[in-house]
């Protein structure tokens, strides 16, 4: 019983992955607006192979079916090299919001289509070449059943050069990137708050009272005495970086 309702858990789990992560891919390659956030597409993307892929082979080789060697590498393949990418996906994600929110001129001019597309090579890169040595270098060969499928180590000094490595560049590394960055982008966004100063009134009345306001705001002339040359009342709009 206890096993069924994990996999029904397990179920219900890449269910939640494929429809969300499948919804976001969706809104974003619909929406021309949208079609700049490349990383997040492709943080979205490997997210989706990894509920297609990996999440049912967790389950398979869970079960009697997951007895075969062959199986149970591709299985830690696929878990070493999807985790990697996700991993480096958001920092490398955190990195590109970071220049984009505190240096915009900056990122647009520096962020061309050739350079995402050799920051996303380099990441596949990397996370390949990570799960390749762990499956093919330090995979026991025989194992006992009871453990399941899992990285068997071989003692030594290579194993534990390889766990520091994993440990500090695929959670230390990303961890100082992501605080560093949206601390960096928060203390922006506060900056800019405390000068662009309370919102006008006009924004806090009802949308009827506010159309007639802006109305009769750009129509009403304000003529000073003395004959100066007549001036308009200003009418202010929030545009899409107040938004943002």
């Amino acid at each position: 019983a206890a096993r069924a309702v994990g996999l029904l858990f397990m179920v219900l789990l890449d269910l939640t992955a494929l429809v969300g992560n499948a919804a976001v891919v969706g809104v974003i390659a619909r929406t021309p607006a949208l079609r700049k956030f490349v990383f997040v597409f492709h943080l979205c993307l490997v997210d989706l192979v990894a509920a297609l892929t990996l999440m049912p082979l967790e389950m398979l080789v869970g079960s009697a079916l997951g007895g075969s060697p062959g199986l149970c590498r591709v299985y830690l393949f696929l878990l070493v090299c999807l985790s990697s990418v996700c991993i480096l996906s958001i920092s490398t994600l955190s990195l590109e919001r970071y220049y984009s929110v505190v240096h915009p001129l900056r990122y647009e001019v520096h962020m061309t289509p050739t350079l995402v597309a050799g920051v996303l090579a380099a990441v596949w890169l990397k996370a390949v070449a990570t799960s390749v040595v762990p499956v093919l270098g330090w995979l026991a060969p025989e194992r006992p059943p009871a453990q399941g499928c899992s990285l068997q180590w071989s003692p030594g000094a290579p194993c534990k050069v390889f766990v520091v490595f994993l440990a500090a560049f695929y959670f230390a590394l990303p961890l100082l990137v992501i605080v560093v960055t949206y601390c960096g982008m928060f203390r922006v966004a506060r900056v800019a708050a405390a000068h662009r100063g309370p919102l006008p009134t006009w924004l806090e009345t009802p949308p009827a009272r506010r159309r007639s306001a802006s109305l009769s705001s750009r129509s009403t002339m304000v003529t000073p005495p003395g004959g100066a040359a007549p001036r308009s009342t200003p009418h202010r709009t929030p545009g899409a970086g107040g938004k943002a």
